[in-house]
């Protein structure tokens, strides 16, 4: 009986090349005989007393066999292909007898040599949902295949499908693109140093898709379209390469492309090139993408060390051309020695705390309500074995970033107790501020931890100031909910570098402070610049008509000292008045600067304090 003709479905352009492009990422085409594959055409051979069985695998223009039981070609043309059917089918296809169909009855192996009669392939699906090809059995003789026979014959394309797989694992590869990955990426490196023991190469690392921006896709598209995006990605860097470029996918969205040897100026070219090719917009499952891609470049020479520093070196580079917000950076030595130095600051700090490498010193703040110097601000200070004097902004952003902040905190607050009660039981009266981060706030019991150590030095909360900036108090509600708590407990609650952060004035309605720090970039400029003093003019009035008291900080000059106190700011804090002190000169310093000479008014009158806000 002559079957009727399957109408095969029109193939999708997009959905096809993707095909092709996750089948050359296999890295099995035109490979060696393999054992594994072998084993299995053989045994299906067996169970279907059939005497040819291949593992094929259909590219863009031929059809190539990578295991082939009882049939001596190598490949065909696609044309010919059984089992190109069998992939746009998406399950089992079985031909009875192929001289009776017409798909099939004028096919150069039915009507050739071969004589093939009859054909049952299930297609190769990986768990991406891709069919690379199928197991088929062939015949010369008509034959039927039943349910059981089909179902077995998808089984045993099951397990080509794991060795597929298996084969993609141990040979290293990104489960999303299908690239090579980084392990590969190590690997390939070490062969071509024994290889071309020497040579020098540039490794070119490229980011497609930034952090932020990838966690912003993940949230707004989920998984599956940025994977889909990510292997469009991966194809259209393929196709910009000339052809043999290693191409390695080495993390979530970070390509690496090893270059040849030559001048720099080519690789440079060929790098502005890719970049500009990959700032294309395109279109991926209907949606137009227009990347932001950066890259760090690297030349090393093909020896053990050089190659397997390679990598880090390209990621170093790429990482200050995100920083410099420049398209590409080749890497410097420059880089390494700053971010060792860093790394082995951040290393340190718990053993620096343990040491005793660490103090706190203490700037005056003048309270111009008051006429006095009433409170000073803790401000910590390391001296590193190896590194001398380490300035608080290399090390502070270092330890807010990490756990650390937690163990830093702690000791600064317990030590700023401590010697707060140390000058409380000398007849000295002061303030203490302490500066605490978004991680601190948003840390179970940090509010007790806080209360307790009030307690335990003997300070009264009321005499504790907590200093954190309007980024930090933005972060989450468990951080106003742990400022509410401390200020509950009497502590006053201070809005540190106001006017730099997010700006948000919506935010002052609701906040728990109680003072407003103007930070010295705003502060510094008013004495040559109108604008900037009008601005702190408006600042200040802002604060006050809202309830909040407020402080300059960075007062650095007479003439800025009475500019403010002109604009009716609560109290200052500054290099004019005292740079931070060791703790045992805070005494000598209140004993004898005498406030009335710093308010002097320009005409020598003396200046009456303002009265409290």
């Amino acid at each position: 009986m002559r079957p009727t003709p399957l109408d095969a479905p029109a193939r999708d352009t997009a959905r096809e090349q993707e095909r092709i492009y996750v089948l050359e990422c296999t890295q099995l085409l035109d490979t060696e005989d393999s054992e594994t594959f072998d084993r299995i055409t053989r045994l299906a051979t067996h169970v279907f007393d059939a005497p040819i069985a291949l593992v094929s695998l259909v590219h863009q223009d031929r059809q190539w066999f990578k295991s082939r039981c009882g049939f001596d070609l190598r490949e065909t043309d696609r044309d010919s292909a059984f089992c190109d059917r069998t992939i746009e089918l998406g399950s089992v296809l079985v031909v009875e007898d192929t001289t009776q169909d017409a798909r099939f009855h004028d096919n150069p192996l039915v009507v050739g040599r071969h004589a093939i009669r009859f054909y049952a392939g299930a297609p190769l699906v990986l768990n991406s949902g891709h069919a690379l090809g199928s197991l088929c059995i062939l015949d010369r003789r008509p034959r039927t295949l039943d349910r059981a026979q089909r179902q077995r014959l998808a089984e045993m394309a099951a397990m080509v499908v794991t060795q597929i797989e298996l084969h993609q694992r141990a040979g290293r590869v990104n489960e999303v693109t299908r690239l090579p990955n980084r392990a590969q990426l190590v690997d390939d490196l070490e062969h071509l140093c024994r290889d071309y023991p020497g040579q020098q190469r540039v490794l070119m690392l490229v980011d497609v898709i930034g952090q932020a921006a990838l966690h912003a896709a993940v949230r707004a598209m989920g998984i599956e379209p940025l994977e889909h995006a990510l292997r469009n990605i991966a194809a259209r860097l393929a196709a910009a390469l000339p052809p043999g470029t290693m191409l390695h996918h080495v993390s979530e969205t970070r390509f690496s492309i090893l270059l040849g040897a030559g001048p720099r100026e080519s690789s440079e070219r060929a790098a502005i090139d890719l970049l500009n090719h990959m700032r294309e917009r395109f279109d991926s499952g209907g949606v137009s993408i227009e990347l932001r891609v950066q890259a760090g470049l690297v030349e090393f020479d093909l020896n053990a060390a050089s190659a397997a520093d390679a990598l880090r070196k390209a990621s170093s580079a790429m990482h200050e051309a995100a920083s410099s917000e420049q398209s590409h950076m080749w890497h410097d030595p420059c880089f390494d020695t700053a971010h060792r130095r860093a790394f082995n600051l951040a290393r340190g700090v718990s053993a620096g705390l343990v040491r005793g490498e660490f103090r706190l010193v203490y700037q005056p703040k003048l309270n111009l309500s008051l006429g006095a110097f009433s409170g000073v601000e803790a401000l910590a200070r390391w001296t590193h074995p190896r590194y001398g004097v380490v300035p608080p902004g290399d090390f502070v952003p270092l330890v807010e970033e990490t756990a650390l902040i937690h163990e830093f905190t702690e000791w600064v607050l317990n030590t700023a107790l401590a010697q707060l009660a140390l000058w409380e039981r000398s007849g000295i009266s002061l303030t203490m501020a302490v500066n605490v981060s978004s991680k601190n706030l948003e840390r179970p019991g940090f509010v007790d931890f806080v209360r307790e150590a009030c307690a335990r030095h003997g300070v009264s909360p009321t005499h504790l100031h907590i200093e954190c900036t309007e980024n930090a108090i933005m972060t989450s509600q468990a951080t106003l909910d742990a400022l509410g708590h401390l200020k509950a407990l009497g502590i006053q609650i201070s809005l540190d570098d106001f006017g730099t952060g997010y700006s948000n004035l919506a935010c002052l309605f609701d906040l728990p402070v109680g003072m407003l720090k103007l930070d010295q970039s705003l502060v510094m400029p008013i004495e040559t610049s109108p604008r900037a003093l009008k601005l702190v003019r408006s600042l200040i009035d802002l604060g006050h008509s809202m309830g909040y008291r407020m402080l300059a900080e960075g007062v650095e000059t007479q003439g800025v000292l009475d500019l403010l106190v002109a604009a009716g700011c609560d109290a200052i804090q500054g290099y004019f008045l005292s740079k931070p002190l060791e703790a045992d000169s805070i005494p000598t310093f209140l004993g004898t600067h005498r406030v009335g000479d710093l308010l002097q008014a320009a005409d020598g009158s003396p200046r009456s304090p303002l009265p409290n806000t």
